[in-house]
């Protein structure tokens, strides 16, 4: 029920963005004196979640999904996104149940032994900023267990805390679901994200 909420939600809300924009723009630059703590997530480049809680107990969030509008010859021209309000309750829950459960302890793939890195694929970061701290914890294939399985590699316990905080974030928020709902609002022609070229034709990819 308070996920079919929170999609109808993101459906009366949620607005395309279309021309040259930065995606950058979109973030929140950290203020002592607003912001006690900000969780960012990437999605490679083409999506990010922005948890905000203020120093004076209010809660902020936002969904940004991106994709670059490409020619015939499948260069990139145009940026087109789309950022949704993540209502305060919600962003108050979901910030909550992500400190519980070690958020904020997350270690970079490179730091944990076993961890596997490939140079395709979808690298998803954790970001934590707070005053006089601001780090981050990157996984490649997070949800995969395909290239431990095929090198006889037993999972690392770190890469499967990073696994719970992403199941966490899917139970509130789809994040695959809301990305296709953003792709099936964009108009007919070619797209491209993290290294992938979609072409959708009479509303139908």
């Amino acid at each position: 029920m308070k996920k079919n909420y929170f999609i109808l939600f993101l459906s009366l809300i949620g607005t395309l963005t279309f021309g040259q924009t930065n995606y950058e723009h979109n973030l929140t630059e950290f203020d002592s004196l607003l912001h006690k703590e900000i969780y960012r997530v990437d999605v490679a480049e083409f999506q990010k979640l922005e948890l905000i809680k203020f120093n004076n107990g209010k809660f902020e969030g936002s969904l940004t999904h991106s994709v670059w509008k490409t020619n015939k010859k499948e260069e990139q021209k145009s940026k087109i996104s789309q950022k949704i309000k993540i209502p305060e309750k919600m962003a108050e829950r979901l910030m909550t149940d992500l400190k519980n459960s070690g958020y904020e302890k997350l270690k970079d793939c490179s730091e944990i032994k076993d961890c596997i890195v490939g140079l395709d694929g979808t690298t998803i970061i954790f970001n934590f900023l707070q005053n006089g701290i601001n780090q981050s914890a990157s996984y490649w294939e997070l949800k995969s267990d395909y290239y431990y399985k095929t090198n006889s590699i037993e999972i690392p316990n770190e890469v499967n805390d990073a696994r719970k905080i992403l199941e966490i974030i899917n139970n509130e928020i789809d994040l695959e679901k809301q990305f296709q709902n953003f792709t099936n609002r964009l108009p007919i022609g070619k797209y491209m994200f993290n290294g992938v070229i979609m072409e959708k034709r009479k509303n139908v990819w």
